[in-house]
């Protein structure tokens, strides 16, 4: 791997990143480094911030990569953008978490990194969307109000609702794995730095005829503090629910309201399969079966396939979760799906000294064998 070399992002008035990656965004765009764009942008109608795939630089208009909200985690829009081969050089500007899920999405066949140029960004967190979408209504510039506040004071602005948990015990919160990486942490007052991390992204900078700069000196300071604080939450957090809902009858307790919607399964951005087992014949069981549990156990729960579902979904995708929680944003009954998965994640993937979309490199642990793994220890 080449060595990052960072550049000067066009300057604008000063604290604007929204403008300042716009007037990347455009560069790349006329210098045909890229013919598409896919880039977090305000809608047309209303407050919120979703992927948007851009040709006409015009449309870029409303661009807005410091928003703390994640509608859907772009790993999985990414991966099917780049499936196939899209006829066309394109880009995409993601967070840590959707950057990650991407790479396991490439490791499991379902996207293609040779096709994409990635801008990641430092992630300072996201809100609820539905918070962030009521909190920006009535908040005149609100993103880069979240910005400067969390960048300044490491605080959030005062009105405005809280970091979602998975975001707080998120110990990634730099672009690691992204051709081109937009340093937030420490550039406050030093002008917004892009950092080139491949070849593939110095040569996209180079093209969009940015000029050579230096990292930040407090970087390394500010995303300590930031890593170490997250860390901490983590730990508070997994305990947490350590105590809370093990063993498997406290368990059962948090679960007992799944309505079997399948919402954490469809925002996944790692439960990639087209056919899943619960939705085939396999568990269209006839009403027979049902009077045959209940007359053996004395009680049967429906929907009776709950616990199945999770441990399913578990036992397919805890190797390759990157905890970016949009499985509790989705659920609509408030079960701790991503703190419940996070905790089995930390251990099944500490089991095989893995760490989910770290890098293209390492090879998926279950489609793996080592002789010398699972010894004890």
């Amino acid at each position: 791997m080449m060595p990052a070399e960072a550049f000067q992002l066009p300057q604008q008035e000063k604290g604007d990143l929204a403008g300042a990656v716009e007037a990347l965004c455009k560069s790349l765009l006329e210098s045909k480094a890229l013919e598409l764009m896919m880039v977090p942008r305000r809608l047309p109608h209303g407050s919120m911030v979703q992927h948007v795939l851009v040709k006409d630089m015009k449309a870029l208009e409303g661009l807005d990569p410091a928003a703390p909200v994640m509608l859907v985690n772009g790993g999985t829009l990414l991966a099917r953008l780049s499936r196939q081969d899209p006829g066309a050089s394109l880009g995409a500007i993601l967070r840590p978490c959707e950057i990650r899920a991407f790479v396991e999405l490439v490791k499991l066949h379902q996207g293609d990194r040779e096709r994409v140029l990635i801008l990641g960004l430092d992630c300072l967190g996201t809100m609820e969307p539905t918070q962030f979408e009521s909190w920006a209504e009535k908040t005149p510039q609100a993103s880069r109000l979240f910005l400067e506040s969390m960048l300044e004071q490491g605080n959030l602005p005062e009105g405005a609702p809280g970091i979602r948990t998975c975001c707080q015990a998120c110990e990634y919160p730099t672009a690691q794995g992204a051709d081109i990486q937009l340093l937030l942490l420490g550039a406050q007052g030093t002008g917004w730095i892009a950092l080139a991390s491949t070849e593939k992204g110095k040569q996209a900078l180079e093209a969009a005829g940015l000029k050579p700069a230096v990292v930040p000196e407090g970087r390394e300071a500010a995303l300590q503090e930031l890593v170490s604080k997250r860390e901490n939450f983590r730990d508070s957090l997994l305990g947490q629910v350590d105590s809370e809902l093990l063993p498997l009858e406290k368990l059962l307790g948090e679960l007992s309201r799944c309505i079997n919607c399948y919402n954490c399964r469809d925002v996944c951005p790692v439960c990639y399969c087209k056919s899943c087992v619960m939705d085939s014949s396999t568990m269209e069981h006839p009403s027979y079966q049902y009077i045959r549990w209940a007359k053996r156990k004395g009680a049967v729960k429906m929907p009776a396939e709950t616990l199945f579902y999770h441990m399913t979904r578990m036992a397919h995708m805890s190797t390759s979760c990157v905890g970016c929680g949009q499985c509790s944003s989705a659920c609509p009954m408030g079960i701790r799906v991503a703190e419940i998965f996070r905790a089995v994640a930390r251990r099944t993937q500490a089991s095989f000294n893995y760490v989910a979309g770290r890098s293209l490199e390492e090879p998926l642990p279950l489609a793996t064998f080592r002789e010398e793994e699972l010894e004890p220890r």
